[in-house]
This record gives C-alpha cells, sequence and structure tokens, in this order.
C-alpha cells in the first residue's frame, strides 16, 4: 500500500501541473477562456494510452533483469516525467488572447510531451496495482492509490502555488520535478509482482485480443459499458475545466486562496473521500456504491453555480467582490469529498471488470473512454463559459451526469466479483 501511495503521488505531479498550475498560470498571463479551454487537449494521450499500452506487456527496457518488467518501465516513465517538467518549467506561456504566439504553441508542445510520459506511467502502475492486489484489496488499494494523487495536489499543489509571488513560476513548476524524481524510491524499493508475459500472438493482437475478451464477458453489453465509461465522470471533468478561470479571474480569489483552499484543503478532504470510498465498496459493493457516488458528483457542482451566481451578481453592479471565504471552504469541500468517493469507486469498477492476463491493455481502452470524454469536454468548455457564462455553465454540468447514473442499474461485475445493486 506504501508503494501505491507513491505511484500515486508520481502520477500525480504531471496530472497536477496540466490540470491545475497551468491553467492557473495561463489566466494570470491573460489567456482567453477559449483558450484555457483547448489546454484539455492535451489530455489527449490519456485517451489514445490503449494504443501504446500492449507495448508495457511485450518490450523489455533497459533494467529489466535488474528491476522486472513492470519496475523497469515505471522507472523510466518517471524520469522522463522529470525531463519534461524541467522543460516546461524553464519555458513561459506567453499571449494568447486573440489567436496564438509561437512561443504558446512550443509551451503546450511541451506540455503535451509531458503528459505522453505520463500517461504512460498510468498503464504501467495501473498493471502493477491490478497484478499486486488480491481481489478482495482491490477497493483498499484504487482508495490508497487515489490518494496518493490527491497528495500531490495538497502539499505540493498547494506550496507551488503559494510560492509563485515569492520565487516566479519557474522555480515553482521546477519544484514539481524535484518531487516526481524523489517519488522514483518508492519505485527502486517495490517488489515486482509476479508476471506472466503476454502471449506471444503478435502485436496486432495484443491490442485486438483484450478487446475480444471484453467481448466475451459483456456480449452487446459492452456497449452499455463503454456508454458508462465514457460519461460517467463527465459533470466532474467538465466542471474542473471552468473553475480556476473562475476562482481566479470571475471571483477575484488570488493564487494563496487557490492553493491553500483548493489544493490544500480540498485535495486532503478528496483523499478522506478516496478512503471512505474504498472502505464502502469494500463493505457495501461496487455497483451499489457507484449509484450514490454518481449523485452525490453530479450534485456537488451545485456549489460552484452558487458562487458562480455570485459572480453575475456583483459583475451587474460593474464591481467583481470576492464570494466570502468560508463559502469558498463549504463548496471546494463537499466537490472535493465526493470526488474521492467517485475516483475510488470508479477504479475500484474499471479493475474488477478487467482480465488480469491483459489488464494493461484492458484499462488502458477503459480508460481511455473516461480520458476521451474529458478531452471533448474540456476542450468544449471555454465556448460554453463563454456564451451561457458562468451560472447556466455549472447548471450544465450537473445535467450531464444523469446519464451515466441511469445506466448503473445495466452494469454487472465478471467471475466472482459479481454484484448488482440489490446486493453484493
Amino acid at each position: 500500500m506504501i508503494v501505491l501511495l507513491a505511484l500515486g503521488v508520481s502520477g500525480g505531479i504531471p496530472n497536477l501541473l496540466a490540470t491545475s498550475i497551468v491553467p492557473a498560470w495561463a489566466t494570470l498571463e491573460g489567456w482567453s477562456l477559449e483558450a484555457i479551454g483547448l489546454l484539455w487537449l492535451l489530455q489527449l494521450p490519456y485517451a489514445l494510452k490503449f494504443l501504446w499500452a500492449p507495448l508495457a506487456d511485450r518490450i523489455s527496457l533497459p533494467m529489466r533483469a535488474l528491476l522486472g518488467q513492470r519496475r523497469s518501465w515505471i522507472l523510466w516513465s518517471q524520469i522522463l516525467v522529470v525531463v519534461a517538467v524541467a522543460a516546461v518549467a524553464l519555458w513561459q506561456p506567453g499571449a494568447w488572447t486573440d489567436g496564438p504566439s509561437i512561443h504558446a504553441l512550443v509551451f503546450m508542445a511541451l506540455l503535451f510531451v509531458c503528459v505522453i510520459f505520463s500517461a504512460t506511467h498510468d498503464i504501467v502502475a495501473d498493471a502493477y496495482r491490478a497484478e499486486v492486489l488480491a481481489p478482495d484489496e482491490l477497493g483498499a488499494g484504487a482508495g490508497v492509490f487515489v490518494s496518493g494523487y490527491r497528495v500531490a495536489f495538497v502539499a505540493i499543489g498547494a506550496g507551488a502555488l503559494a510560492l509563485v509571488p515569492s520565487v516566479g513560476w519557474p522555480m515553482a513548476v521546477g519544484g514539481l520535478g524535484l518531487v516526481a524524481l524523489a517519488m522514483t524510491s518508492g519505485t527502486l524499493r517495490a517488489a515486482e509482482p509476479e508476471w506472466r508475459g503476454a502471449p506471444n500472438h503478435g502485436l496486432a493482437s495484443a491490442v485486438t485480443a483484450p478487446v475480444t475478451t471484453l467481448w466475451q464477458q459483456w456480449g452487446y453489453r459492452i456497449v452499455v459499458l463503454g456508454a458508462f465509461v465514457l460519461m460517467f465522470r463527465l459533470p466532474d471533468q467538465l466542471g474542473n475545466a471552468m473553475t480556476t478561470p473562475l476562482l481566479l479571474k470571475g471571483l477575484g480569489y488570488t493564487l494563496e486562496h487557490l492553493g491553500w483552499a483548493r489544493q490544500a484543503f480540498g485535495s486532503t478532504l478528496t483523499i478522506v473521500g478516496a478512503l471512505v470510498g474504498g472502505w464502502m465498496v469494500a463493505r457495501f459493493g461496487i455497483l451499489r456504491c457507484l449509484l450514490v457516488f454518481g449523485i452525490l458528483q453530479a450534485s456537488s457542482n451545485g456549489g460552484f453555480l452558487a458562487l458562480a451566481e455570485w459572480y453575475a451578481a456583483t459583475t451587474a453592479h460593474a464591481a467583481v467582490v470576492p464570494a466570502p471565504i468560508g463559502s469558498l471552504l463549504g463548496v471546494i469541500a463537499f466537490e472535493n469529498f465526493t470526488g474521492g468517493l467517485v475516483s475510488a469507486g470508479f477504479v475500484a469498477f474499471l479493475m474488477s471488470v478487467c482480465d488480469r492476463s491483459q489488464v494493461a491493455t484492458q484499462y488502458a481502452i477503459l480508460t481511455a473512454l473516461m480520458a476521451l470524454s474529458g478531452v471533448i469536454g474540456g476542450a468544449m468548455s471555454g465556448v460554453l463559459a463563454r456564451h451561457l457564462d458562468y451560472p447556466a455553465f455549472f447548471g450544465f454540468t450537473m445535467i450531464v451526469g444523469i446519464p451515466g447514473i441511469l445506466l448503473i442499474p445495466f452494469l454487472r461485475l465478471p467471475g466472482a466479483a459479481t454484484q448488482s445493486i440489490r446486493g453484493r
């Protein structure tokens, strides 16, 4: 579990950079809402990682003899993430109002490379987690891994944003790379799981075989599975894309507010939510918990809707007045705690439907669908927020959660893990 916590932190740092630090940096550099929304296109590697996931099962990297198949892949991906974060830290976003500058495009390219290495890390870390855990440990393991992800957002994210006024953006972002480098110690000390190797039927079959296995398990219900994975996290993904511009530009909160309230306080509650979610999954069953968690997830955006209404009311009087800090903390507390519940339940569900002999590719395919919805939704979020304004936008994010919730009763879990909404 300690190793899974370290892997979660390692995976969370580039995600923190792409989804929280850079949007805040770009917002204060004057990027338009549409441009900030386009940053979510950089999440595309998470949606396409299944294309190279078979390589993690078939190709041996340097140090495999010393570390094993899984740990050698994890270590190399961690090292490359550190290099990419350092490159981003040495660059500046540049201007992007009416159109992008060459400087801004190069900045996005560097961030894109960082996300590619991060997606590769996730491929192997997910496979490692599924292989090293027993079936009755999946819920707890998912909760710990998600908690590690959120530790990055708490200590590292809050610290980086708080340091910006003193040391500047390059030094603050460079600090993320140093922490990522430190997390490689967890990989070096981890135990390599028993790895049976992938069937040697060629690289093409490495992609088709996992899909065939899913089809054999689900039949035509695989459409329900795909639609659920695609839509379930959409309220959270869509809302997160415009939360930073709302708080910094719309409501006038400072980087310190964003760092300590959203990153530290909020992410701490996400960790608590993930641990509680892992316990609830083990106690009450995955599908039953997903139904409750999904309703809470959609409802949590109601808090940002209320803050957006404050923004609309103050701008109507030609004065942007930050909402009380207590209101911000209350909204963030509910949103982040429910986000932790959802993450733990969703990760446990995805791991439970994967065949262990093909887990790297199957898990990558399923999470790719989730990431694809985030890429499309995030890229559209700036345009939607511009035309709908913040209150209507956050109201819309609540509505898009309904289809995913309605699909839960039609899901099932294969094999020994089979559960239903009515029981375990």
